[in-house]
């Protein structure tokens, strides 16, 4: 006989693991990812795979897209022939969006 009834933030339906687990998994994920958070979650005594991180973290939402206040842009050319535009957040310093060419519009 199966347990049914969910209990508020420890399961959740058809997850193989508790909600404080999944989350600490997740979070390993997104520093580690692959074969090094494996072996750091097996440090912490939780074996899983190393194809069982990244897959993880496939599942967890990206955060949400926030317009830049400061935006910054960067052409370039690889090898003579490859241009390319680079869009970057000027306050965060992590990029946006990269484009192919040299088109204005």
């Amino acid at each position: 006989m199966t347990f049914a009834e969910q209990v508020a933030g420890l399961a959740v339906r058809y997850q193989r693991r508790a909600s404080l687990l999944q989350g600490l998994v997740e979070d390993v994920g997104v520093v580690l990812a692959g074969r090094v958070g494996a072996r750091m979650l097996r440090i912490l005594n939780i074996r899983l795979s190393r194809c069982t991180v990244p897959s993880q973290l496939m599942r967890v939402p990206l955060p949400p897209l926030v317009t830049p206040r400061v935006l910054g842009v960067d052409d370039f050319t690889l090898y003579g022939d490859t241009c390319g535009i680079l869009l970057v957040d000027a306050t965060t310093r992590l990029p946006l969006t990269l484009w192919e060419g040299r088109a204005t519009e």
